[in-house]
């Protein structure tokens, strides 16, 4: 299938858009033209039928035509002249020699108005008359007595040829033509022209775009500085998309490479401790002990595969959520009272500020896993003898948010970004990479379900000395089964 181009789309519809406005445009130019000329046509037949309406005259009692005499007596052009009266009482005619046996088109309206048409002249050509209802004129009473004008309505008409008035329209059209053609033609060398130019910071683009092989994700496209702002911006949002997919593909490298590891250490000390158990013989109680360990770490390890299980399910599928109706407040207690024997050993306390009430709907097995990991977190890395400060509060009618705050041990080995706190297996303790059930994927393993709950966890500093996890819950969630 062959995709339509916006060049050529541009072009055309351009064009034809430009052609029809200088059609309608040149129509009614055409049509204002015409109107002026037999405007000035009419007036010209009018001040000619004036002079000679008057010509209509009573004498010895009768209608008498001083006109046609007129053009008897006057050889000069008599055939331009085309005029005949009409008597409306009597129904007879005059008219000038030059219409000979024929008649014109008879055309009037009320006394003294002037009525315009065209009309067939006898020799077959087009024509233009005004017809005038008129009443004869008695310029001397004598010898008129008792003659009534009214009794007697001429209806004067005079037409005359408009052949040279068509040949100037005719003329006046094949102008607009040829020129409206050529100024189409003109316009639409112009208009390739713009959009040839301005189309080939696009296409350049285009090309850097289709010559990538997939193996260049992370080395943006070069955006031309003329590319039009309506492309810069979706070809920028590209270059971030690369970016983007880049840093995740190193992600998942790095989390690869860190699950070898990890999978690694306890397996090569499971080794080391068998190795060294059947090196030589040994009593029943050393055997028991070096057994211990081995399934100390194997137990490590299954923790290990556990999560990561449970880790992946939440990135590519999602873990299917049961959500019941739970009192937070009770169930950060509950959480926290797990964790007192091991706080106490560290000298650490709880200090608690809930709000009165907090019920909401989630899965309490995923928020477990949320609040288990930045309890033990609080536990593990707060200074010894300082207290863990627990905060519930709610955020409207829609959300509710428990902060839990700690002292720091080692205040100087933050990271100045504390985002990295979520990436998977970051530690910012390398000597504890292996204390208690410390994996590395607590926290990133919280924000993953964070978000299949519905809602967000985040981390401030609010002092020098301490730092503060926050997560904010709906009420009910959104992908309540």
């Amino acid at each position: 299938m062959t995709r339509p181009s916006i060049r050529n789309r541009l072009l055309v519809w351009t064009t034809l858009v430009i052609a029809l406005i200088m059609t309608v445009a040149g129509g009614l130019l055409y049509q204002s033209v015409k109107r002026s000329l037999y405007t000035q046509h009419d007036l010209v037949l009018e001040e000619a039928a004036t002079v000679v309406l008057i010509d209509v005259e009573v004498k010895d009692g009768k209608v008498y035509h001083r006109w046609k005499e007129s053009l008897d007596s006057n050889p000069w052009k008599p055939e331009a002249s085309l005029i005949q009266v009409w008597d409306l009482k009597t129904g007879g005619s005059v008219h000038s020699a030059s219409l000979g046996d024929d008649e014109l088109e008879r055309k009037y309206g009320t006394r003294g108005e002037k009525v315009f048409y065209d009309l067939t002249l006898p020799n077959g050509k087009p024509g233009r008359a005004v017809g005038i209802l008129t009443l004869p004129v008695i310029e001397n009473e004598e010898g008129n007595e008792g003659f009534v004008p009214s009794e007697h309505p001429q209806v004067f008409v005079w037409a005359d040829s408009t052949g040279a008035l068509l040949d100037v329209l005719a003329k006046t059209k094949r102008t607009f033509l040829i020129g409206g053609v050529t100024v189409v033609i003109l316009l639409w060398v112009a208009i390739w022209a713009v959009i040839y130019l301005s189309a080939l910071a696009v296409q350049s683009f285009s090309v850097d775009v289709r010559s990538r092989q997939g193996t260049e994700i992370g080395q943006p496209i070069p955006v031309p500085e003329n590319l039009p702002s309506e492309v810069a911006g979706m070809a920028n949002k590209f270059n971030e998309l690369l970016i983007r997919i880049d840093h995740f593909r190193r992600k998942d490298k790095d989390f690869f490479l860190n699950v070898a590891h990890e999978v690694r250490t306890p397996l090569a000390g499971v080794k080391a401790i068998i190795e060294l158990a059947l090196r030589n013989p040994r009593e029943v109680d050393d055997y028991q002990r070096r057994l211990s360990e081995a399934l100390a770490e194997t137990e490590n390890l299954g923790r290990l595969v556990d999560r990561l299980m449970k880790f992946g399910h939440l990135r590519h599928d999602g873990e299917s959520v049961e959500c019941l109706d739970l009192d937070l407040n009770s169930f950060l207690e509950r959480i926290a009272s797990a964790f007192q024997r091991s706080a106490g050993k560290r000298g650490l306390g709880f200090e608690w500020d809930l709000c009165a009430e907090a019920h909401l709907t989630t899965d309490p097995e995923m928020l477990g896993i949320i609040v288990s990991n930045l309890v033990e977190n609080a536990v593990n890395y707060a200074a010894p003898n300082t207290q863990i400060s627990i905060t519930s509060r709610s955020d409207g009618a829609e959300f509710f948010e428990f902060i839990i705050r700690n002292e720091l041990s080692d205040p100087e080995k933050l990271p100045t970004d504390l985002s990295v706190f979520f990436d998977a297996f970051y530690r910012s303790d390398k000597a504890r990479s292996r204390a208690g059930n410390n994996i590395g994927l607590g926290l990133s393993f919280c924000e993953e379900v964070c978000e299949v709950l519905g809602g967000e966890i985040s981390v401030t500093r609010p002092s020098s000395h301490s730092l503060c996890f926050s997560v904010r819950m709906p009420v009910i969630c959104p992908r309540q089964s």
